[in-house]
């Protein structure tokens, strides 16, 4: 039941004068991108400003993340809040005065705002804590477009020592108008797992295929066994995708090669599709390969389980941004997308709600591009919807 509990400031106020810290934050992670598990610079940057904010418990984590602790004055749940830092390999096409500083690197997803927004909502949460019921364990999380951020967080014991209770994530979406949010219970974004199968044949000449194994046409043959089967027996309008993006072999066209190579991706929203489908490539690969007297290798590397916002959490998140927000801001209810988000490990591990903040003004904005870009200045509907839920977490219990 909702009770009569308000903080002791204006967060509309106290957002609006963190603001340009915020914008000059991500200004500044934009124009000095770094890659997964290399965020030397942000981490260090990252660990200075909360440092001279007096945040306690601030520490090195997992390699290139940092975490840290705001204890609040009143009785409440420990909630874990969650940026990702990594930037992506792409030469930025946008010109501004904070575009990359960094050949081949940029922030193309807006993991630039997703830490400043962080920094800003520290900052406040810090300075506010008198009102603050419970405790706030900050994650800045490496690698979410790489290898498995989160987990090694996770396993580095970021969620004990105290037990975090529930965990709170948010990501820039290009498609939503600046002001509004998405929100979704359940299955918010796929599993992903990308996997390389390395097939062994025996090359010779073009013009005597009878007496070689081609590993081309065993590729063939197990694009199409596989697909067949993901789409025809699993997929079952349930939006299981597999796509194959590579198919290399050979270098000359009168050549059959020795060995070719197949590298592809696996998105599900359930566990047991995703395990059934990875058995039956093995399945499948074992079958091919053996009739044509092949071998093969399967390397399967999990990025992340399906992203599950927690029933209870996420409608306890959405009564407040609806109520507690209603003047600025528009939820929006989403449709499950497939892609994957890495969030996904702490929601397997504790309740918890990812949800999505509107970026783009006149047109959408569009993701993993050299043209990704968008206005600062949208960092106050991010700041503001998680210092909302956070203050009121527990009125809405």
């Amino acid at each position: 039941m909702l009770d009569t509990y308000k903080p002791t400031f204006n967060i509309h106020e106290a957002v609006r004068k963190t603001l340009p810290y915020m914008m000059e934050m991500r200004e500044y992670f934009h124009a000095h991108p770094e890659l997964s598990e290399k965020e030397f610079d942000t981490c260090k940057t990252i660990f200075q400003e909360l440092s001279l904010m007096g945040i306690e418990d601030v520490k090195i984590i997992a390699g290139t993340g940092v975490t840290g602790l705001i204890r609040g004055s009143l009785p409440g749940p420990i909630v874990l809040l969650r940026a990702d830092i990594d930037a992506l390999p792409l030469s930025e096409k946008y010109n501004c005065p904070y575009s990359s500083l960094v050949d081949g690197v940029m922030h193309a997803c807006g993991h630039d705002g997703h830490a400043a927004n962080l920094l800003g909502v520290a900052k406040i949460l810090h300075q506010h804590r008198d009102c603050l019921r419970g405790t706030i364990r900050l994650a800045f999380q490496p690698a979410e477009e790489g290898n498995g951020g989160a987990a090694r967080m996770i396993d580095a014991g970021i969620l004990n020592d105290p037990r975090v209770e529930y965990a709170l994530g948010l990501h820039v979406a290009g498609g939503l108008p600046k002001g509004c949010i998405g929100l979704r219970r359940g299955e918010i974004s796929a599993s992903c797992d990308d996997f390389t199968i390395t097939l062994h044949g025996q090359g010779g000449h073009g013009s005597q295929p009878s007496v070689c194994v081609s590993p081309i046409q065993m590729g063939v043959d197990i694009v199409q066994s596989i697909e067949n089967y993901v789409y025809n027996r699993r997929a079952d309008g349930d939006g299981v995708v597999l796509t194959f993006g590579q198919f290399q072999a050979g270098h000359s066209p009168n050549v059959i090669p020795d060995t070719a190579e197949l590298k592809g991706t696996l998105r599900t929203y359930t566990e047991a599709k995703r395990k059934d489908i990875l058995a039956k490539l093995d399945r499948i690969l074992q079958s091919v390969t053996e009739i044509y007297g092949g071998t093969y290798d399967l390397h399967i590397v999990p990025f992340s389980p399906v992203c599950i916002n927690d029933e209870t959490i996420t409608a306890r998140v959405e009564a407040i941004l609806k109520e507690q927000c209603a003047d600025r801001i528009d939820v929006i209810s989403m449709q499950r997308g497939s892609g994957s988000e890495d969030f996904a490990y702490f929601s397997a591990a504790v309740p918890s709600t990812f949800y999505y903040v509107g970026i783009c003004g006149d047109t959408p904005v569009l993701g993993h591009s050299p043209d990704f870009h968008w206005d600062s200045n949208a960092l106050k509907y991010m700041c503001e919807t998680m210092l909302k839920i956070v203050y009121y977490f527990k009125s809405y219990a």
